[in-house]
């Protein structure tokens, strides 16, 4: 099988989109930004050094379980918005 661009490659007659590629590496790079401060922000209160901010006490539970219960959230939400960018093709 030739190869119709020698600037793109072909693979079993599917075309590498560069820019789709490029577009859809940055989001994932961004959304894991999001995640990890999100995570270690969750982790980082919940140390002894920081035990007074973590147990500032909102609505009866301490600030460090709902940063805790917050990365849950946060994780599935950016494994959709990956899905969403991958099913996008």
């Amino acid at each position: 099988m030739e190869n119709p661009s020698p600037n793109k490659p072909v693979v079993s007659g599917v075309e590498f989109d560069e820019a789709s590629f490029r577009r859809k590496l940055g989001s994932a790079i961004k959304l894991l930004l999001i995640f990890c401060s999100m995570y270690f922000f969750a982790a980082l209160i919940a140390t002894r050094d920081l035990k007074a901010i973590g147990g500032v006490e909102i609505l009866g539970m301490p600030l460090a379980l709902y940063t805790g219960m917050l990365v849950f959230v946060v994780g599935v939400v950016v494994t959709r918005m990956c899905l969403n960018l991958d099913r996008k093709d």
